[in-house]
């Protein structure tokens, strides 16, 4: 079941397009504005490249994870796994990596427009894809939390950015400090490790905790 619902998920974001459409455009449109707004001094661009991607990616990725489960919600999707004691943490395993990569592999896609927007060697592009590709899982595992604990509340986009912003301060500070290690042709290796450390607390907490949640509102409706 969990393979069906995996290549569920691929199918409905193929029949719609615009939702991964607008969240590159809308990551784009965020990092653009920055050297707008900053002015031709490339030495300063430089320095507040990785805070500016990071910022980017944050902002560009909040929007989609109070869409993870509603839609299973209002159609009775979830209270059919229950009924059928189908195991809900798998569910939501899955629920979280077609997520991650209907919607975090293509804001990956989207780094050489990047480039060639700050200047970035594309010989840094690799690293940098796979520095954001951790902090991108981990930041999908936190807004799945908040998603299912928000699941039927009213205005749960704002409660689930509130519940989310916080907690992802530490994610984003250690992928802001490894890209620019990478950037600027440092060692990144700790600031990586920190980051890797906080996707793998977060693979471990972010099922069980998405499944009491999911559990519980689905017992509440």
């Amino acid at each position: 079941m969990m393979r069906q619902v995996f290549t569920r998920d691929l199918r409905l974001a193929m029949r719609r397009p615009g939702d991964v459409i607008s969240t590159v455009g809308f990551f784009l449109m965020i990092a653009t504005l920055f050297p707008l707004a900053i002015g031709p001094d490339s030495k300063m661009l430089a320095l507040m490249t990785s805070s500016i991607l990071w910022i980017a990616v944050l902002l560009a990725s909040l929007p989609s994870f109070d869409r993870l489960f509603v839609d299973d919600y209002h159609t009775g999707f979830l209270d059919r796994l229950v009924i059928s004691n189908a195991a809900l943490w798998e569910y939501a395993l899955v629920r979280i990596i077609s997520h991650f990569c209907i919607m975090g592999l293509p804001l990956i896609a989207a780094l050489p427009i990047m480039a060639l927007f700050f200047a970035i060697p594309l010989s840094a592009l690799p690293l940098l894809a796979l520095i954001i590709a951790v902090g991108l899982f981990a930041l999908t595992l936190l807004g799945a939390i908040a998603a299912s604990l928000t699941l039927g509340a009213r205005r749960a986009s704002l409660l689930s950015a509130i519940l989310i912003l916080p907690l992802a301060f530490p994610i984003v500070i250690f992928g802001t400090l490894a890209s620019q290690a990478v950037l600027e042709g440092q060692d990144y290796s700790a600031h990586f490790a920190l980051l890797g450390a906080s996707c793998l607390i977060l693979l471990v907490v972010s099922p069980a905790a998405t499944f009491y949640a999911l559990r519980y509102a689905i017992e509440e409706r």
